[in-house]
């Protein structure tokens, strides 16, 4: 493997540790005390040095944050971890405080956390959030069983393929089995379980009928960008590459079936980014004449990565070189920087949150 590809391999399981524990934290908080937004960094600096900028309300009292996000089983470590983040918010974050989000804080190492007064989160539901305003720790909860395990069949990888065409085409969630398991590309033995799935956790009602809707859609959005990096994004085999720009930028993907996702399909559609990275998804047969054109070269540390496509073309409508909204906000959460944060934002208010909103 690549250092390219662990590079992204990272970036999508730091996601992933952050949204799982966030939302531990919400659930052992209470959803309705509780708020989290992460925000983008300062990217006009050459080293950002820091995973993410959190805001906590707790009670209506808000908190920023400077987090460092890395699983850490030795007490050693949290004062590294503690110096390192104040560090950085002398120099460029002053009233912000230090937040470790780890995958789980063992009874020690997070005793160790609140001798050296350092914050932190974890996957599990254990915290410590002291603060001028409020103070928050929950001790007691168990390491999970297997972090990210799939427990639930809408998110493996088949099922998260499902979820991609519902909420691409809502009205997919009263169609027959047969038509979800084509626009879904997936065998028709997949779509019960993960349909039963989806209406046990009540993100579906009335699976097998023609009325079926999808419910807490934003939710179940929000489900999907976090397990995609992690469990369907390394199975589409990912292939790197170095491209000239200008050639790369304009060959028309859709003569050979494919789609730009990533920062160009953000710079397509809201002309908010300027790429520096270059994503395409496309048929998993060689694209010979695809990479001559682009002047393409196998390269560990290229500008452009190609995956395979996982969907039917029918189901994003007419013709397009731009992949699903969904995919291009999906890859841009999962790098964790800062402009790219941005321009998630823009691509989720303007493509996403009409569909989150219809009845």
């Amino acid at each position: 493997m690549n250092r390219e590809r662990e590079d992204m391999e990272l970036a999508g399981r730091e996601y992933q540790t952050l949204q799982t524990a966030i939302a531990a934290l919400q659930t052992t908080a209470g959803l309705k005390t509780v708020k989290v937004d992460v925000r983008p960094l300062d990217i006009d600096y050459p080293n950002p040095r820091t995973d993410a900028v959190v805001m906590i309300t707790l009670n209506g009292h808000k908190q920023l944050f400077v987090a460092e996000i890395k699983t850490i089983d030795r007490r050693l470590a949290v004062a590294q971890i503690r110096d390192q983040l104040q560090e950085l918010i002398t120099q460029r974050y002053p009233g912000y405080l230090p937040l470790l989000i780890t995958t789980f804080a063992t009874p020690d190492l997070a005793e160790e956390c609140r001798r050296l007064d350092l914050p932190f989160l974890d996957t599990a539901g254990n915290l410590y959030l002291p603060t001028d305003t409020f103070v928050a720790d929950i001790r007691g909860k168990a390491r999970p069983a297997r972090p990210f395990k799939d427990q639930y069949h809408a998110n493996n990888p088949a099922g998260l393929k499902v979820v991609f065409a519902l909420l691409c085409r809502p009205a997919l969630a009263g169609a027959p089995y047969r038509e979800v398991a084509k626009f879904a590309k997936v065998a028709l033995g997949t779509i019960g379980p993960v349909l039963n799935d989806l209406t046990q956790r009540g993100y579906l009602q009335k699976a097998k009928t023609p009325n079926g809707t999808l419910l807490r859609k934003k939710e179940l959005l929000n489900e999907w960008v976090t397990y995609y990096p992690a469990n369907l994004r390394p199975t589409l085999r990912p292939r790197r590459y170095q491209a000239d720009r200008d050639q790369l930028t304009h060959i028309g993907l859709e003569t050979f079936g494919a789609y730009w996702g990533g920062e160009y399909g953000a710079e397509k559609l809201t002309r908010y980014l300027k790429a520096e990275h270059f994503l395409i998804y496309a048929p998993g047969t060689p694209l010979t004449a695809l990479m001559t054109k682009a002047r393409m070269r196998l390269a560990t540390d290229g500008n452009t990565e190609i995956l395979e496509t996982f969907w039917h073309p029918e189901l994003i409508g007419p013709p397009t070189d731009i992949a699903p909204p969904l995919l291009v906000y999906a890859d841009l959460m999962a790098t964790i920087d800062g402009r790219n944060i941005e321009a998630a934002k823009e691509v989720y208010e303007r493509f996403l949150e009409p569909i989150v909103h219809q009845p």
